[in-house]
């Protein structure tokens, strides 16, 4: 496969946090830098890490999180920047794991009921409308969007964006799972915290919802089709993104 050109920018206290600009389109445009990033949580920055922030320009910040997670880990204010915050987990029967505490989320919730929420999360969520509508402004770029790892709801998130701007989906699928290098210090550290409290098959099932696995993000891709019977019309009838309206998009986020 392709070796894709992400740009990772290194924060001190900010996993996960990536450029998406760099991939080819169908066409064989290339994404522009410095209009989209993704990224955990932003809450822990230093000041370092806001400095170098500031330094990106970045005009909006796009939070997937639900009120609970914002209050419990709140973004810096930075007074160039939009802040949106529109959870994006619609009326999925569990608890975030930010939210319950983490323990218990990774005993009960199995990798069957992730595919489902993901299968679920592109269909009639105000955030991802909210999103897509946002994007469509270019005085609206350069975006940041996340979640609080930046896996699962940026996840979609990166994929819808990269759908519309009509990068190949095997390149989506790549974007999606490099989360998996970004997250492992991340990732490691919690397991230190927990396994005690784990036998082998809880923390297997801990370290199969803590990663970007190619079965859920395809589960939303494969529900796309099913229900609108092409990723065009799942772009045209979900978000309103009309063969004209991705014309324009790609004519100021391509290359």
């Amino acid at each position: 496969m392709e070796q894709l050109d992400t740009q990772v920018i290194p924060f001190e206290a900010v996993y996960n946090f990536r450029d998406m600009g760099g991939y080819k389109t169908r066409d064989g445009r290339i994404v522009k830098k410095g209009l989209f990033y993704r990224s955990a949580a932003l809450g822990k920055m230093t000041s370092a890490d806001k400095e170098r922030f500031e330094m990106l320009g970045i005009k909006t910040i796009f939070d997937y999180r639900d009120n609970k997670e914002a209050q419990h880990n709140p973004n810096p204010v930075f007074s160039h920047a939009r802040y949106i915050q529109i959870p994006a987990k619609g009326n999925h029967a569990f608890e975030m794991p930010t939210n319950a505490g983490g323990k218990d989320f990774y005993k009960v919730v199995s990798p069957e009921m992730f595919r489902n929420f993901y299968a679920q999360m592109p269909f009639n969520n105000p955030s991802f409308k909210e999103l897509m509508k946002t994007i469509q402004n270019p005085d609206n770029l350069g975006l940041v969007h996340h979640c609080a790892v930046g896996k699962d709801r940026t996840g979609i998130g990166g994929a819808l964006i990269l759908l519309a701007l009509d990068v190949p989906e095997e390149t989506i699928m790549e974007d999606y799972l490099d989360t998996n290098i970004h997250l492992q210090p991340m990732v490691e550290k919690m397991a230190q915290a927990i396994q005690h409290q784990y036998n082998e098959q809880e923390l297997q099932q801990f370290y199969a919802l803590m990663s970007a696995r190619e079965d859920y993000l395809q589960a939303a891709l494969d529900a796309m089709d099913d229900l609108y019977g092409s990723k065009t019309a799942f772009m045209e009838q979900e978000f309103g993104l009309t063969a004209e309206k991705r014309k324009q998009l790609q004519s100021y986020c391509l290359t």
